[in-house]
């Protein structure tokens, strides 16, 4: 029941629940922070003043290959709401609290990201729902914020490593990325980050 997904740099990306810009604003020559966020970096937002980075067209990424995987997470707006709905008494009767966690996971939105090997170029791919119907996005950025800044839901939200960083199976192309079955069909954001990093052979990147 994999589909084979084909992503295009124009596809308009928008998150769950994300009310940040769907573009990403051009940097000025900030530099790079490339891999400078250090694992403990669960309840940090993005720097003041920092611009977040650039989105890539297909073309300006041909020659550049993804060597690194990493998994992203960050609240979902709502987490407390979301998370205390859960432990209500009725809920606790019927075991709701186990079942939910197994299925959905806790209430935090995770997105796949692989760089290059000179930690210059990222890319980005997140399970999304847009006007009520679920699709899978994928770009390809210049700079770290970039790909934090795409999948975060709201613009003080903090992020943190659900997966570090570890060595892709082989080095991929982002139409190489681009092209990963998934089957998606009631699964969701987390689901899918996993698959990528840690799925079965023919799907793990």
């Amino acid at each position: 029941n994999g589909a084979t997904l084909t992503l295009s740099s124009s596809q308009v990306l928008e998150p769950m629940g994300a009310s940040l810009p769907t573009s990403v604003a051009s940097a000025p020559s900030a530099p790079l922070p490339g891999s400078s966020a250090p694992s403990s970096s669960a309840g940090h937002g993005l720097p003041a003043g920092l611009p977040p980075g650039v989105k890539l067209e297909d073309f300006e990424v041909e020659g550049v290959l993804f060597v690194e995987k990493a998994v992203l997470a960050c609240p979902l707006p709502g987490k407390a709401w979301i998370e205390l709905g859960r432990w209500n008494p009725i809920s606790l009767l019927f075991l709701v609290p186990a079942w939910s966690y197994h299925v959905s996971g806790p209430a935090d939105h995770w997105w796949f990201v692989a760089r290059s090997a000179n930690h210059m170029y990222y890319y980005a791919a997140q399970f999304c729902s847009d006007n009520g119907k679920n699709h899978i996005s994928g770009h390809a950025f210049l700079g770290m914020w970039a790909a934090v800044s795409t999948g975060l839901q709201y613009p003080e939200a903090s992020w943190w490593y659900a997966r570090e960083w570890a060595p892709c199976s082989e080095a991929r192309s982002k139409a190489d990325l681009d092209r990963y079955p998934y089957s998606w069909v009631d699964n969701n954001c987390q689901h899918f980050a996993v698959h990528l990093y840690e799925g079965d052979r023919s799907c793990i990147s």
